[in-house]
């Protein structure tokens, strides 16, 4: 144990970053809620939690959505779930230096309306940090995955769940605006190695407004794309306009 430590020691005087600076956990969570009640009777509830943890060239990074609906019948005065949507990413970073890291993901994702039951994926990367600056940050994240795909239909493929080699690349970026406004735009896109019909894509537009030191207010606009889909499944895509309270600390 003494071992580990005075080489976690070292490792942070070479790179010139003392732990004191670098021993920071960050937690971001937005919230939106709708209740109707009278002739309409439906509850609404989105959410995204993001939290990132730097010990040294260490770096733990999660973030993760979730997106919940019901509607009340009437006729039958029975309520149902009109939306159940989730997605998680776990992603562990080795920093070599301020430009470029080695990165480790761990996803999924789960749809009671989708094509799938669930999908996870995870695997080795890297990450390019092109832009860090006070007014801009680019950052680029490329990954080689495993995946597995759990689909509710079995009759669509003979594995269940289906097992396959892919790979991610993302891109994240940030402007700030002004000081207390900024301008977020995140874009993904996974496909399978053997088939590239089979692909997904994700884009996410932001703008926050700060109030505080703790509180901002914000607005987003995901789309959520899935090629291959079920016959019973309606679109390819999934939107979500997001207007939340969000919380820094």
């Amino acid at each position: 144990m003494k071992r580990i430590v005075s080489l976690m020691a070292i490792a942070g005087l070479v790179t010139g970053v003392s732990a004191a600076d670098e021993n920071v956990l960050k937690t971001h969570a937005e919230l939106g809620y709708t209740n109707t009640a009278g002739n309409t009777q439906s509850q609404d509830l989105a959410g995204n939690l993001k939290m990132d943890y730097t010990l040294f060239s260490n770096g733990l990074r999660f973030v993760g959505n979730v997106l919940y609906s019901t509607n009340k019948d009437f006729e039958t005065d029975k309520t149902a779930a009109t939306k159940n949507r989730w997605d998680a990413e776990l992603n562990y970073d080795y920093n070599f230096n301020k430009n470029w890291a080695f990165n480790y993901l761990a996803g999924g994702k789960g749809d009671k309306f989708s094509t799938y039951v669930y999908q996870a994926y995870t695997g080795p990367g890297a990450i390019w940090k092109a832009l860090k600056s006070d007014t801009n940050k680019l950052k680029f994240q490329a990954n080689i995955l495993w995946s597995w795909d759990e689909y509710r239909d079995e009759t669509l493929t003979d594995e269940n769940p289906d097992q396959y080699a892919s790979w991610q690349a993302s891109l994240d970026y940030t402007l700030q605006m002004t000081e207390t406004s900024r301008f977020i735009q995140y874009l993904m896109y996974r496909s399978q190695f053997s088939d590239s019909s089979n692909y997904f894509a994700k884009s996410k537009t932001a703008v926050e407004s700060k109030i505080n030191s703790s509180l901002s207010l914000g607005v987003s606009y995901t789309v959520d794309y899935t090629n291959n889909i079920a016959a019973d499944v309606r679109s390819h895509t999934d939107r979500v306009f997001l207007a939340a309270l969000i919380v820094d600390f």
